[in-house]
Parts: C-alpha cells; structure tokens; sequence
C-alpha cells in the first residue's frame, strides 16, 4: 500500500546546541565511505573557521536520541577533536521512514559523495516503502518517484537498470565504490550502457551467454575501461548500433557472435572496432537512402521560377558531381 509523504521539513528553532552523546547516525544513510583525509580536510576547516553549516536532525521518539539526516562527516570531525556539543538543526517532527529517506535525498540533493550505487540502493528502499515494485513501475510512479527524491526520470531510469544484473556483478561495484580509492575502471555508468547491448544478446544470442557470462562481458567492459582502450561510456553504444542491425537482419549472427568473442577476450577490441567491421556500412546505405530521397522530395518542389541563372547552374554542377561519384562508386 502507497504511503502518503508529508510535510517534515520545519525547524523547532533556527539552531540548537545537542551534546554529541545524544546524537546517533542514520541507519538509512547511503554513503558507506568516509575518507580519513577528507575528514581531516575538513577538521582543518572546523579549527580555522569554526562550523559554517549546522548538522540537520531529528529527536527519534523511541530513546530521545538525535539522528543525523545530514552532516555525518562534520559529526565524526566533531567526535575526533573530542567536541562534547555540536549546532544543528532539528526537524519539528519525527519523520517516517519513506520521509527520512526522502528528506536525505532532498537535503543531499544528490550530492558527489553520495556514489551511483548507494543512491541505487536508496531509490530501491524507497520503492519498496511506498509499497510498489521496481520492475513494474508505470509512469505515474515515476513521476512520484522525482518529487520524492529529487532525482530526474533519467536517472531513475539509470538507477533501476543496475538491478537487472547478477548479484555478483552488482557486489563487485559496490565494494569498489567503498574503497578510498576504487578500482580502477569500475565506473558504474558501464552498466547503464551495456544494459540495452545485453538485451539484445540475451533476445538474440543466448548462446553466447552460455559460453560468456554477464560477468564475464562486463569484467572485459571495464578492463578496456581501465586501460585506455575504451575513452568514454558512449562508446559502448556502436556495440547496440552492430546488435540492432543483426537484429534487424542486415548483418550475420555469425560474425557478429565472433566478434563478440573476440571483445570479451582481446584487450585491443573496442566497440567502434566491431561497429566498423560489421554495421558501419549498413548505417551509412540507410543514411544515404534517406537523404536521397529527401533531395529528390526537394528537387521535385524547387520553384524555378524564383531561382536565379547561377544558383541553376550550381544545383546542375553538384548533381553531375554527385551523378559521377555514384557511377564511380557502384560499379
């Protein structure tokens, strides 16, 4: 059953001075890792400055403890410089859980140090407390979904593609995502790009996935990513470009179940590689086809009687060019 969210966002006062014994952090909080030198970074900051922004909290009813919504890591700077009191700001009411979750989001709007996947994991806590599942999510839940937690239907949408990967996929990223410095290549965004490449796969070529594993294409995905091979994300998509043309019929399974082969194993084979040596034709054909038609559409409605004596014989000259290119071409 769909919760209803309500308005929690009032302050009792304007800033209240809470002892740092009666303050607790945020079970649901997503960030996991906290870097000892950016606290240290910022303990500078606290001795030179003092705290420029209070901490934000609630007064949980059960054991009267405040629970940080915002400002864990000036909590723990505060803790290391042995502070018995910290400023915040407390919340005029106890949030449920679907509304402390919501409130982070908004307070954090999506802050850098929250990572790709504990916003993920967030976003799926969310959606299992307003009662609905992530796999079946209409328009309607969407849009709900952007006013609880601030994020864009994009987003959403990127987020939610990381759960149909293997567990074992998903843990990899996420235990990389918590190291001070992750692994090298582990860029989450791999799995947003490969999500509709895979579909295909699985659609089109299960065989492949019986000889190669999701796990298996994705450890080649960012081992080409750590090593320079593949420059940006983007590029992943000349490989859904080569799988939607095999789809479509206009190039063999055959080739491309071995190129595919050879990406997964060889270092050097890139996405626009497979792209060139399969499809990069078949794109440009279709390319051609549509402009010619829409040249032919223009050509047929030019109203000559408002076309001077140079413009016709330049139109003239470039379709005898283009005439003779043609010729030269399909011979």
């Amino acid at each position: 059953m769909k919760q209803t969210l309500l308005d929690t966002t009032e302050y009792k006062e304007r800033i209240v001075t809470v002892p740092i014994s009666q303050i607790v952090t945020n079970d649901l909080n997503p960030r996991k890792r906290f870097v000892d030198t950016e606290e240290d970074v910022l303990i500078d900051s606290i001795l030179s400055k003092g705290l420029l922004n209070p901490i934000i909290v609630y007064k949980r009813s059960k054991d009267n403890r405040y629970v940080i919504l915002d400002g864990e890591r000036r909590f723990r700077a505060f803790k290391k410089l042995n502070e018995e009191k910290i400023a915040c700001h407390v919340l005029e009411h106890e949030p449920s859980e679907l509304e402390n979750l919501s409130l982070m989001f908004h307070i954090h709007n999506v802050r850098e140090e929250w990572t790709d996947f504990a916003i993920a994991k967030t976003l799926i806590r969310v959606i299992d407390e307003m009662g609905m599942n992530h796999q079946k999510l209409g328009k309607q839940d969407k849009q709900e979904l952007v006013k609880i937690t601030s994020l864009s239907e994009y987003k959403i949408n990127k987020y939610l593609l990381f759960y149909d990967y293997p567990q074992s996929i998903l843990t990899k990223f996420m235990e990389s995502e918590n190291k001070e410095i992750p692994d090298k290549g582990m860029d989450p965004d791999i799995l947003a790009e490969m999500h509709a490449p895979l579909k295909i796969i699985e659609e089109r070529l299960p065989e492949f996935l019986k000889k190669y594993s999701k796990e298996k294409i994705i450890d080649a995905c960012v081992r080409k990513k750590a090593s320079g091979v593949i420059k940006t994300n983007r590029d992943f998509r000349a490989l859904t470009k080569s799988l939607t043309a095999m789809k479509k019929g206009n190039v063999r399974e055959e080739l491309i179940f071995e190129k595919l082969e050879s990406f997964v194993k060889e270092l050097e084979v890139t996405p626009l590689s497979i792209f060139e040596e399969t499809s990069e034709t078949v794109y440009q054909i279709d390319s051609i086809l549509k402009k010619t038609d829409s040249l032919i559409k223009e050509v047929q409605n030019l109203n000559l009687n408002q076309v001077t004596k140079k413009e016709k014989e330049q139109i003239g000259s470039n379709l005898r060019r283009l005439t003779e290119l043609l010729k030269s071409k399909l011979k």
